[in-house]
């Protein structure tokens, strides 16, 4: 009976979730990590079931990334960063009238990323329980626990992989010392508002910029005009979307890139198997829709692993996906009375359990989507850039940053929110990825260490 409520509470959840998503994921420049964490974060401080709200999670990031690419296929605009390494291929489809194709393509490969991702990674966390437990304990020259390590070579691969590769690694010491100092401030507890404060950066910034005296946005008078391609009538079957090297492809480097996100970069990761899919191929449009749909399948892969490994086998956030959307499950599980979040999950439930729950509610939300996305993205498409304002969703979704802020730290935690809001959109604005943020304020206390 347990499992029979748990199931259809999970159903409800996800569904909502999926269909809230797929909206909020079309919107053009929305980030997962500022529209999706401090809503998990909120759940859990207010003691929601810890594994309802990983379903409600899942079912999340499955929608978001499927919806953020159809934007992206029908008017070369990007639902969101992640989404952004497609614009070129879209454009080359949309130059041989190819924008349809690539439309069902990237849909239908997100679902193959989804369904491999969680059958390979869920169970792989289990099995790898006993590294969490290796990987806490000091080791090597500077005595850090060996999870410290990882997320330092972490850091230092995003930022090789960065566009601006030197300001990446000029930022480590003083973004750590920032953070130390504001820790220092008002209490080396209060790490939600920091971490919030990096999530609702670039809105912060694009908020403030609005309302500029010298921005020009606001003295435009006319509207911008974006023409959709024309779809016609979209088989629900996936079958007819994707040739057998396309769904090989997918599904060969959806497995291999959910392991990897465990400490490297979804989008690194995208751009970096996208790339090589592509310039394997002679041809100018094979190579572009079969990159196009690789890449959406390592999305949702990406995030599937980047979140459940560490989460679940080490306990600690070892990477840009745990230690950014994800990382409201490290940072609040602790309240819930076990030493990591698996604890606190197995406390409650069984392996099978939590398996299960976890497993149903990623896939019922990844073929939910298919459908919704499949079948109406035109029109849904149409009704996200009519009808709802990018700038009111930055403002509630700033709103929840900042009570969030208030609880962790009062006033101190507002205004700390802001300082580094600010500066790490100035840091991502100039090419530094975001998953060095989060991962610099993770191993901050350590870093700042060597330095005094």
């Amino acid at each position: 009976m347990e499992i029979a409520t748990l199931l259809i509470q999970a159903t409800f959840l996800t569904t909502f979730s999926v269909i809230l998503y797929i909206i909020i994921g079309m919107i053009p420049g929305t980030d997962e990590t500022a529209t999706i964490a401090p809503v998990t974060l909120a759940f859990l401080a207010a003691g929601f079931d810890p594994l309802l709200i990983l379903a409600w999670f899942m079912g999340t990031i499955v929608a978001f990334k499927a919806a953020d690419a159809v934007p992206t296929a029908l008017a070369a605009i990007p639902g969101g960063v992640m989404a952004v390494p497609q614009v070129p291929d879209a454009l080359v489809a949309r130059k041989y009238g190819y924008s349809e194709i690539i439309l069902r393509k990237g849909i239908t490969a997100s679902v193959i990323g989804t369904v491999v991702a969680i059958a390979i990674t869920l169970p792989l966390s289990f099995y790898l329980a006993p590294l969490g437990e290796l990987l806490k304990n000091p080791a090597g020259p500077l005595n850090w626990p060996g999870w410290v390590y990882l997320i330092v070579a972490g850091i230092l691969l995003l930022a090789i992989m960065s566009k601006a590769k030197i300001l990446a690694l000029l930022a480590v010491f003083p973004f750590a010392m920032l953070i130390q100092g504001l820790r220092g401030l008002y209490g080396q507890s209060a790490f939600i508002s920091i971490f919030l404060a990096i999530t609702i950066g670039p809105i912060l910034y694009e908020l403030l910029t609005l309302i500029s005296p010298n921005n020009h946005y606001l003295k435009r008078k006319d509207y911008a005009r974006i023409k959709l391609v024309k779809t016609g009538k979209i088989s629900l079957n996936p079958f007819h979307h994707l040739t057998k090297v396309e769904v090989a492809l997918s599904s060969l480097l959806a497995g291999l890139s959910g392991i990897l996100a465990t400490f490297m970069s979804p989008v690194g990761l995208t751009v970096l198997f996208g790339d090589l899919i592509k310039e394997s191929q002679k041809d100018e449009l094979k190579g572009s829709l079969m990159a196009y749909a690789v890449r959406d399948a390592i999305k949702n892969a990406t995030y599937i692993g980047g979140t459940l490994i560490p989460l679940i086998a080490l306990g600690v956030p070892t990477g840009p996906m745990s230690a950014g959307p994800a990382h409201p499950f490290f940072a609040e599980l602790a309240a819930f009375g076990g030493a990591t979040p698996r604890d606190v999950l197995l406390q409650r439930y069984s392996t099978p359990t939590i398996m299960l729950v976890t497993i149903y509610a990623t896939i019922f939300a990844a073929f939910l989507a298919y459908f919704i996305l499949i079948k109406y993205s035109k029109q849904l498409t149409k009704f996200v850039f009519k009808k709802v304002p990018a700038e009111a969703l930055y403002a509630t979704f700033l709103a929840i940053v900042l009570v969030l802020a208030y609880n962790d730290a009062g006033i101190a935690g507002i205004f700390g929110s802001i300082l580094v809001g600010l500066i790490s959109a100035t840091f991502v604005r100039n090419g530094v990825s975001i998953g060095i943020l989060f991962m610099v304020l993770v191993a901050a206390p350590y870093l700042v260490g060597l330095l005094f």
